[in-house]
């Protein structure tokens, strides 16, 4: 855990005194960063002034917690707020200049595991402190805009690439035919993609990998569910939760199989993936009259279906029943055979889309990201610099949650980051 400066006064009494920076205290207190800052302590420090680790770590940190775009912000901040300063240990003739509050950054950037560890034990805490954290996961990816120029022939950030993905849908009248059509604008950017693992109910990051902008997201799903540890039985999901772009059969088998978790994902319904006598596109198996069958629950690890005729959802083309039973004709569709068609909780049901629902929670977390903790705008280069800059905020979100959590104010953990602050 971070420890205060023993030269500030009690922690109770600034908390009443100073309300502007409880934010900062609060982050602070919520870190577990002890193991990283002494690995940082015992490696020689060139600073030309002497500058502490700890205080250079906490200036970082205000950093990101008061918005603070780039580094030079970062040495405004200190200079101007009081408050700020003595929380971090600086005295006023003695505050890091903008180089070197740089060396820190690159020295940070070479203990990039240690900075991970970090945020893989927060996230342990976060579990034993909110109940049910990590039983409902939602994964996505969102675009990180590299400090570069991309058009140029040489970038200055070379680990920076071109993505693209679908902007928006638009539905457009053809003209002279009453049917319309839907449209699809590309959005382009230069730099990164950052694929987040995130607890749908506290909406708060379990694992993050970032890639240049030109990844697939299908590929990146396993790295993400293998560094968030889920194989464990107290850090065992429930359901994981993606939108299309995770949508394959390896994703939705490691899903099942290997986790014991429900693979919620759309399904891509490309034209001629239609099983015709067997499937529509969305897995639901149709009778031998074309009918599609009624759903009728899971019997341990096969899903039941009924006739549709016998249930009047629909008007069979054949005369006589395909069985003598008033029940109706039964199917019991074997869910390992091909789980990506055939999901544990099928597509159709109200319980699949009352799940999907819950992944626009991790919208809601890459906008925070992007508009309260600076991912919006990053101003160093280099993949390892960007996800050092990337776990600073992801670390500033979960030492939130967990310092809320610690005071008992769990009802104001999403809301901490999007307190208003004052424009630096």
């Amino acid at each position: 855990m971070y420890i205060i400066q023993q030269s500030l006064f009690d922690f109770e009494k600034f908390i009443v005194t100073v309300k502007e920076e409880e934010r900062l205290v609060i982050v602070l207190e919520g870190l577990d960063t002890e193991k990283l800052l002494a690995t940082l302590e015992r490696e020689r420090w060139t600073g030309r002034k002497g500058y502490s680790v700890r205080g250079m770590w906490a200036g970082l940190i205000a950093g990101v917690v008061y918005q603070c775009p780039t580094l030079a912000g970062v040495v405004r901040l200190l200079k101007g707020n009081r408050g700020v300063r003595e929380v971090c240990g600086f005295a006023k003739d003695k505050i890091p200049s903008e180089d070197a509050m740089g060396r820190f950054l690159c020295k940070l950037a070479s203990h990039e595991r240690e900075l991970e560890e970090c945020f893989e034990g927060l996230v342990e805490r976060l579990r034993q402190l909110i109940p049910g954290c990590g039983k409902k996961l939602v994964a996505d990816s969102t675009d990180i805009i590299a400090w570069s120029n991309g058009h140029r022939r040489k970038p200055s950030d070379t680990d920076a690439k071109w993505g693209t993905k679908n902007a928006s849908h638009h539905i457009i009248k053809v003209a002279g035919d009453k049917k319309e059509g839907k449209k699809q604008d590309l959005y382009r950017w230069f730099g990164y993609k950052l694929h987040l693992l995130t607890d749908a109910l506290s909406e708060l990051p379990v694992s993050f990998v970032l890639t240049p902008a030109n990844a697939a997201d299908t590929v990146e799903l396993p790295p993400l569910l293998e560094k968030a540890k889920l194989k464990r039985p107290e850090a065992k999901p429930e359901v994981v939760i993606t939108d299309k772009g995770y949508d394959s059969k390896n994703n939705n088998e490691l899903i099942y199989k290997e986790y014991k978790a429900i693979p919620i994902i759309p399904i891509r319904e490309r034209e001629g993936a239609q099983q015709t006598d067997i499937c529509n596109a969305k897995g639901t198996p149709t009778c031998g009259s074309g009918l599609e069958m009624v759903y009728w629950g899971r019997d341990g690890n096969y899903l039941k279906y009924r006739c549709p005729r016998v249930l009047g959802k629909g008007v069979c083309k054949y005369l006589s029943p395909c069985t003598a039973s008033a029940y109706g004709y039964v199917y019991k569709l074997p869910i390992a055979d091909d789980v990506r068609r055939h999901p544990p909780v099928p597509r159709e049901t109200r319980k699949w889309a009352r799940l999907y629902k819950l992944r626009t929670s991790i919208e809601r977390v890459n906008g925070r990201l992007k508009d309260y903790l600076g991912l919006r705008r990053i101003t160093v280069r280099g993949i390892v610099k960007v996800t050092v800059r990337t776990l600073l905020s992801l670390l500033v979100m979960v030492a939130t949650a967990i310092g809320m959590a610690q005071r008992d104010r769990l009802k104001e953990v999403r809301t901490l980051v999007g307190w208003s602050v004052r424009p630096l």
